[in-house]
């Protein structure tokens, strides 16, 4: 061998025994962790262990969230959802039983309005209130004509809540008088007289002695469908969204709890895009109404939902407004709805920016 080849030979050995001891440095001093699932395979879920329960109340809040009763959403972890009687659903965040809940914005701003214990997600109804009559069907009142129920009996449900909240806010913002009289005996010239339905099953009635009703869906179709064979049927003559703008108003919000937020924002990412993929979902073909209040009923701990397949359709539900608005898109609206209604009730209500979930 001459010189030239031996030199070269001496090169290879040298750069192969380089290369082994680079090799093994490398592998020996990187003594990292075992590759997890998510490291060997990218597309493997992440094991949550959470368990947290979703409640609202029947109606119109309920179908804000069908979609996620009907496939069980769990996202990644246990959901428990349950769906209260709306006379129930304040204690569902008073007493700090839910972990998500949706109830009427009204009760979600006096039971958690410091936003201490619950934040607010957003909305996700706006406005399921209409006007009916049997005396006046072929009036349409509309914010042009509102004076004209003056001297007028309006039968109203949950006049002393968010209902009869609502229509106080609408005839104050259009400078109409009205007052609470017990009975359309004790009527008054010069305002709009308003009186509580107790009981919208038997006090909505073409048989009623108001002039005009207020109530909400899916009430307000099954009554219209259910006079159409009477001497005067019960038609409907207002919508009160309209009358409170074109945008309607915040009815029903979700809120969940702060150690919720902290502790799986993952989880809440998820299911505030599920429901607002269950509002274009259950305007569509895809939806269908038994599955609707079969899921309803499923979580309906003890009793039995207001909707049925009879009163339940695409025009109850596109009259039910529901969409998910974030609450980084509806903090002006709440804002400016609470501010309304402290100016109707005279009652004083906290709500901090704090309150609203800008995540």
């Amino acid at each position: 061998m001459n010189t030239k080849s031996l030199k070269t030979a001496v090169v290879a050995i040298l750069c192969a025994a380089t290369a082994a001891v680079c090799g093994f440095g490398l592998s020996a001093c990187d003594n990292g962790p075992e590759p997890g699932p998510d490291d060997t395979n990218p597309e493997t879920p992440v094991e949550e262990s959470f368990s947290y329960t979703v409640a609202m109340p029947d109606g119109a809040p309920a179908l804000a969230a069908a979609q996620l009763m009907i496939e069980d959403m769990q996202f990644g972890g246990e959901v428990n959802y349950t769906v209260v009687n709306s006379n129930a659903i304040a204690a569902q965040v008073s007493g700090g039983v839910a972990d998500v809940c949706i109830l009427p914005v009204n009760a979600a701003v006096q039971l958690a309005g410091s936003g201490e214990q619950y934040k607010l997600l957003g909305t996700v109804t706006h406005g399921n209130l209409y006007m009916l009559s049997s005396k006046h069907p072929d009036t349409q009142i509309t914010a042009q004509n509102l004076n004209t129920l003056v001297g007028s009996t309006v039968g109203c449900i949950q006049l002393s809540s968010f209902v009869g909240n609502v229509f106080k806010m609408i005839l104050a913002n259009n400078d109409i008088p009205y007052e609470v009289v017990e009975s359309v005996e004790v009527a008054k010239e010069g305002v709009v007289n308003l009186i509580n339905i107790a009981d919208p099953a038997t006090g909505i009635s073409p048989a009623a002695e108001f002039d005009y009703m207020v109530g909400a869906e899916p009430v307000v179709t099954a009554k219209i469908n259910g006079s159409a064979s009477a001497a005067s049927p019960l038609k409907l003559v207002g919508d009160l969204q309209e009358l409170y703008g074109e945008e309607g108003y915040p009815q029903a919000v979700m809120v969940a709890k702060c150690e919720v937020i902290n502790e799986s924002p993952e989880f809440i990412a998820a299911l505030t895009e599920a429901v607002g993929d269950n509002a274009e979902w259950i305007v569509s073909e895809s939806a269908v109404m038994s599955d609707i209040v079969a899921a309803i009923n499923a979580n309906y701990d003890g009793a039995t939902s207001t909707l049925t397949e009879k009163n339940l359709n695409a025009t109850v539900i596109s009259r039910c407004a529901i969409e998910f608005v974030p609450a980084s898109g509806c903090k002006q609206e709440v804002t400016d709805f609470i501010t309304s209604l402290e100016s109707v009730t005279g009652a004083s209500l906290t709500l901090s920016d704090n309150f609203f979930y800008m995540g």
